[in-house]
């Protein structure tokens, strides 16, 4: 049996799980009125679509670090960073995961965001302009998630950190400055989570790759209750908050949370299988033998 074949099938068994929850995200939120009160309650006024703002003091550094990350020339740029580091690291097939990550998470997401269609089911406020999934924040998470399949195992960890708050403040300025509904910005980490799944599931089917029998399912269980119980958190939340301001606030901190459950367990579902085996590997030869027993 192929000792790669668990990690593989894991990840697989991952990435449907994440392809299942973006497709209801898409029908809870967009296809129902439900959904369309609910992105329109955490998001007031943004359900017009396009660049109709919040108002908010934070209208200005969110449109400054849109403008920013929006630069074609930043994102070729980290993208060859990317590309140069997996040569550096002797990781070739991981940078071509990582850069076709970026590119089909990308497409992926403006083929969506143009068939994917938004109903008009009477709901005060709502409109027909369809903005599922963001392509700001796809392009953030799927960058930081690339990094994540090139680097050693020791320094992904160093890199998820700041990469988690970097993705949380993209996706909550996408919202402050009214281009984009909550349901979009999740869409938009579970569409990238579930291409990340993929690409480390087929890294992982590589000679050289090792999968350490240690590692079980609980990380999984415990970030599904964790998502579960941030879901019934915004919930309570707003039903219990009737200002505006609060619930925008709201939105941020669970967008914020739905990243870090995001970047932690697609470290936690990878970790074992994109790790090179030369990593952690115990030297093997007859001295080293011999000096055992």
């Amino acid at each position: 049996m192929n000792p790669r074949s668990p990690a593989a099938a894991r990840l697989l068994a991952a990435a449907a799980a994440c392809a299942v929850a973006f497709c209801v995200t898409w029908l809870l939120f967009v296809r129902t009125s439900t959904g369309q009160w609910l992105d329109g309650e955490l998001l007031p006024r943004s359900e017009m679509g396009g660049s109709y703002a919040q108002p908010t003091i934070l209208l200005g550094p969110a449109t400054q670090a849109l403008g920013l990350f929006g630069d074609r020339l930043l994102l070729g740029t980290t993208v060859a960073v990317l590309a140069v580091v997996a040569v550096l690291t002797r990781r070739l097939w991981a940078g071509v995961a990582g850069v076709a990550l970026f590119v089909c998470s990308a497409a992926a997401a403006g083929l969506a965001k143009e068939t994917l269609q938004r109903p008009e089911l009477g709901v005060l406020g709502s409109s027909t302009h369809n903005s599922f999934p963001s392509g700001h924040v796809t392009a953030a998470a799927a960058l930081l998630l690339g990094f994540m399949l090139v680097l050693p195992a020791r320094a992904r960890w160093w890199l998820a950190v700041p990469g988690t708050t970097g993705v949380s403040v993209i996706a909550a300025a996408t919202m402050i400055v009214g281009w984009h509904r909550f349901s979009d910005v999740v869409g938009s980490l579970l569409l990238v989570a579930t291409l990340f799944c993929v690409a480390a599931a087929a890294l992982s089917r590589l000679p050289g790759q090792e999968v350490r029998p240690e590692d079980d399912d609980s990380a999984v269980t415990g970030l599904l209750l964790q998502a579960i119980a941030l879901t019934l958190l915004v919930m309570l939340s707003l039903a219990l908050a009737p200002d505006a301001g609060l619930r925008l606030l709201l939105a941020i901190v669970a967008v914020s949370g739905t990243t870090l459950v995001v970047v932690s367990g697609a470290l936690w579902l990878a970790q074992p299988a994109i790790a090179p085996a030369q990593e952690d590997a115990e030297p093997t030869n007859e001295y080293s033998d011999t000096r055992r027993r």
